[in-house]
């Protein structure tokens, strides 16, 4: 693979990764909607209660895990 192919693959990788964190790497939500959170085990009751009153709603709870 010649350099300038490098070059073009590596330019590439960075543009496409920059891209990706541009959408989906900040915590933004719609209009109206309450903003992400991340889970920790001192909003873990904040979030349990949360959870069971929206009940009578569509729920959605997202785990990721680095490994």
């Amino acid at each position: 693979m010649g350099l300038n192919r490098k070059y073009a693959l590596l330019s590439f990788v960075v543009l496409a990764a920059l891209v990706g964190w541009y959408f989906w790497g900040f915590s933004r939500t719609p209009h109206g909607q309450p903003p992400l959170t991340s889970l920790t085990p001192n909003n873990l009751e904040e979030f349990k209660q949360q959870f069971t009153d929206a009940a009578d709603r569509t729920r959605l709870v997202l785990l990721l895990s680095p490994t």
